[in-house]
């Protein structure tokens, strides 16, 4: 039984506007059977031009995106917990579903009015080290003028910024993925599930995926780009400079729980990341760092019972796009 992406698109863009089959047949005037639509689907046929067109008026698409040429997008880049690689179906409905959401979401915007190029303000800098990760990470809050504290709510910083954030669910271990539009418009998927990820993950997961947005990696024997990412997405979240503060100094014997858990509080940040960051600062020493896996996180790896992150991570801008759209048609 033959399949393709077209396929795979139709089906994630009828799924992605919530509609049944019988609605979107209802929807494109009744010029597909059941059936017929059932079998573009599965891939077994392709529907006729009229077909096609009338298919792409009801899902309010063009015809290009069923084509695959309506967006430039690739998917390099996935956060995962467990290395593998995802299967190609996979993959594919992943690349339909943002080609889908981004088209519609800049057609949005060209109908309210917004128009704007994004511009990275960190594109010339090179990472190599943690060193590099940790300056690069102070820069560019530097640039934003987000200071050395906690930043209330990463995802809504970076819409503002201009980085478009879709929310989807994403495959069991990947938390977020990031790649460019026609190489021009930044990209961010996450996976907000509150049964999946908390705040502070979320948090970690959009600022790692920032990393992989505007950073450069130059080859490196010592750390993967990974683990880059990571060192990044640590050292913005939470300063160098703030963390030496708040932990009273640049050397500690020991951390401890009640403090970090109001440190989590405050900065939306784990405690796995914060006792990486006090060894990646040699504030605590090899074995001070092994037993805080070895005895506490590794049993604990969803943190349970260590605090919880208050303020809610969440996207807005499409909703404030959509009503811009719903006043200027009153």
């Amino acid at each position: 039984m033959p399949n393709d992406s077209f396929a795979i698109r139709l089906r994630e863009a009828r799924r992605m506007r919530k509609l049944s089959m019988d609605k979107l047949i209802e929807l494109a005037d009744f010029v597909v059977t059941k059936q017929s639509l059932s079998r573009y689907e599965r891939g077994v046929m392709r529907p006729h031009a009229n077909v096609l067109s009338a298919l792409a008026k009801a899902l309010d698409i063009s015809e290009e995106y069923f084509l695959g040429t309506n967006l430039n997008i690739n998917i390099p880049m996935l956060r995962t917990t467990s290395g593998g690689k995802l299967q190609e179906d996979v993959l594919t409905a992943i690349e339909a579903r943002l080609s889908f959401w981004t088209e519609r979401l800049i057609a949005k915007e060209r109908e309210a009015g917004i128009f704007e190029e994004f511009k990275n303000p960190i594109e010339d800098v090179q990472v190599s080290s943690l060193e590099d990760a940790i300056q690069a990470a102070n820069l560019l809050r530097q640039l934003w003028h987000c200071g050395d504290g906690p930043i209330a709510s990463v995802l809504r910083l970076l819409e503002r910024k201009g980085i478009k954030i879709m929310e989807d669910e994403l495959p069991a271990d990947i938390y977020g993925l990031s790649t460019w539009a026609d190489h021009r418009l930044p990209l961010i998927v996450v996976d907000t599930r509150l049964s999946k990820t908390t705040a502070d993950r979320l948090r970690f997961t959009a600022a790692h995926e920032l990393a992989h947005l505007l950073l450069s990696f130059p080859p490196s024997s010592d750390l993967s780009e990974e683990k880059r990412c990571h060192k990044f997405a640590s050292f913005f979240l939470f300063p160098k400079s703030a963390f030496i503060e708040e932990m009273g100094g640049e050397h500690r014997d020991e951390l401890t729980l009640e403090e970090m858990i109001d440190l989590k509080e405050l900065y939306g940040v784990s405690i796995a990341a914060q006792v990486h960051e006090a060894w990646d600062l040699r504030m605590i020493s090899r074995e001070h760092y092994d037993w805080w896996y070895d005895k506490n996180i590794n049993k604990n790896r969803l943190e349970k019972g260590w605090g919880v992150y208050a303020f809610p991570e969440t996207v807005g801008r499409e909703r404030r796009v959509d009503a811009r759209i719903k006043k200027n048609v009153k």
